[in-house]
């Protein structure tokens, strides 16, 4: 079974966790199937908007999987790992908790159900991979720390009213909401709407996290790559070095 599925209609891509039997708890699988998607999304001309969310009305996700917890999970968060000008919007039914909180927060908008609930427990487990941190410019201040130095869960109606989410939509009908809001953008001309949004990005500051992981993955490829390997055999061998560039 596909963990991450992907569907495309209408100018419209439905991305979605499907993980049903798991709570849509977030593995390697998910972290590599959003990856591909978030590449797939950003660089298909037809699909003007996303939609993010997950299988069944229990969780849009439960975080990470604390049966087998995924590497690299900030390579499955939008708007992170694969810039993007494309709106992508999320849409919660159930529990959005820890890295699912995450995704709706870095989310350009997010339709929730009315009885979704938002967890984000990491200060009361003792774990804490950063990104969250960069939520002032996205919700009240104030707010938005207390929930998260307390770990207690907010309603979907706190959630509107700090401004992590920007619909309420009735129990088990935010995905329908978020596609009808989906395709009203869907249907303006995507280059206003695209500049709309790498402007608007731009206003917001990038918390130090933000700006870490793209940069530690490029070191990373750097430091795995033939071209370094390369290097070093060509300073061994005292002969200039032939680069291929991967």
């Amino acid at each position: 079974m596909t963990a991450v599925r992907y569907a495309s209609e209408g100018g419209i891509a439905r991305i979605t966790i499907h993980r049903p039997e798991a709570r849509n708890a977030i593995n390697d699988e998910v972290v590599q199937g959003m990856q591909a998607a978030w590449q797939r999304f950003a660089q298909d001309a037809d699909d003007r908007v996303a939609v993010l969310h997950g299988a069944g009305e229990q969780a849009f996700t439960s975080g990470a999987d604390l049966k087998a917890l995924p590497r690299d999970i900030w390579l499955a968060m939008p708007n992170l790992s694969v810039p993007c000008d494309k709106p992508i919007i999320a849409a919660v039914s159930g529990l959005a908790v820890g890295a699912g909180a995450t995704m709706v927060m870095l989310a350009d908008m997010a339709v929730a159900d009315e009885d979704a609930r938002f967890v984000y427990p990491e200060a009361r487990i003792g774990a804490f991979a950063g990104v969250m941190a960069g939520f002032p410019p996205r919700m009240q201040y104030k707010a938005g720390l207390e929930w998260l130095l307390t770990g207690d869960p907010v309603t979907a109606q706190r959630a509107y009213e700090i401004g992590l989410v920007n619909r309420l939509a009735p129990h088990g009908q935010a995905l329908e909401v978020a596609m009808q809001v989906a395709s009203r953008i869907a249907a303006n001309a995507p280059l206003v709407v695209q500049a709309m949004k790498s402007i608007a990005r731009r206003t917001l500051p990038a918390s130090p996290t933000e700006l870490y992981y793209p940069q530690h993955r490029m070191l990373q490829g750097i430091a795995a790559s033939a071209d370094l390997r390369e290097g070093v055999a060509s300073f061994k061998e005292k002969r200039a070095p032939r680069f291929s560039g991967r």
